[in-house]
């Protein structure tokens, strides 16, 4: 129980502002964090994933998702959707989003520009809280919070580097007892800097090395640095370090161009670690229709 309620102290400032789920394999689930790039692997794609952060403490959060993506008739625009579901410990939220971006093609680069727009269905739970005064008026159920929410992102991508700047989810939410209410601060930005680019050693091994900077008004910077090494076409490797929280190891099988399966694990490094397992996701991506006459293959995700 006191790990539950140390899970709820650390995310109850942010319950109902918005929470962007955390997620290992950005690398990899294209649109997770930026609409820009729907489409981007130039197919139909779906992924679907299932996160588990902190196995063994009671009330940790879990992430499942799944989104489908493509390129209209007309090559320059593309659609998608993503749902989720979080849970961390009794506050349960589930979306629906979808997309939109549109590429902009010049000689050596493109630029695609991306927005996404849906609706959060969240709900906490608080009955299921052991208490030690039953009857207490503190724990009842909130009601069903139905709270729209938008997002817009960027991307400059070349044949060996990539560019990518988003805002995830601009709007807040506030609980004051008988309703959610949506309000718009940008202290509650979440602004996301990242790029990445990918050096050839051989004609099978190639090493990318990536970051992404997270920032939000009035909270610390937070960095990720990234480096996947391309063993083969079937199977990539990599380590992620997320400063002052966690030490990731990323896998990723590709048995045919269509279809690849990825795990990371990752291991805080902060209080917490001793406490627990680790956090382990896993993640499969099919692509229809797979072109390989792409000028401008993705080797990262993100």
């Amino acid at each position: 129980m006191k790990y539950l309620l140390t899970i709820l102290l650390f995310v109850s400032g942010a319950a109902y502002a918005q929470h962007v789920p955390i997620i290992s394999q950005y690398m990899f689930n294209d649109i997770a964090l930026n609409p820009a790039n729907t489409g981007n692997q130039n197919s139909l794609s779906i992924f679907g994933s299932y996160r588990a952060q902190w196995v063994g403490i009671p009330g940790a959060p879990k992430t499942q998702s799944f989104s489908a993506h493509s390129p209209l008739r007309n090559a320059s625009s593309s659609v998608g959707i993503q749902f989720f579901a979080d849970q961390i410990g009794v506050d349960k939220s589930t979306g629906i989003f979808g997309s939109y971006a549109y590429r902009i093609k010049m000689k050596k680069v493109n630029l695609s520009f991306g927005l996404a727009g849906g609706l959060f269905l969240v709900r906490s739970n608080n009955s299921q809280l052991a208490a030690n005064d039953s009857g207490d008026e503190l724990l009842v159920d909130s009601p069903l919070g139905i709270m729209p929410d938008v997002s817009f992102g960027m991307n400059l991508n070349a044949k060996k580097y990539f560019v990518s700047f988003s805002i995830p989810l601009f709007l807040g939410h506030t609980f004051d007892g008988n309703k959610i209410r949506v309000n718009h601060d940008i202290k509650n930005y979440n602004f996301m800097l990242g790029g990445g680019t990918s050096f050839k050693v051989n004609r099978r091994f190639k090493i990318k090395p990536s970051l992404l900077l997270k920032y939000k008004v009035g909270a610390r910077p937070q960095l990720d640095l990234n480096a996947m090494i391309e063993l083969h076409e079937l199977f990539e490797t990599g380590l992620s370090y997320r400063t002052e929280e966690a030490i990731i190891a990323l896998f990723k099988f590709s048995p045919t161009r269509q279809f690849s399966v990825m795990y990371s694990f990752g291991m805080p490094i902060t209080a917490i670690s001793y406490k627990q397992f680790g956090s382990h996701e896993l993640g499969l991506r099919f692509n229809f229709l797979y072109k390989t006459e792409l000028s401008n293959a993705r080797y990262l995700g993100w």
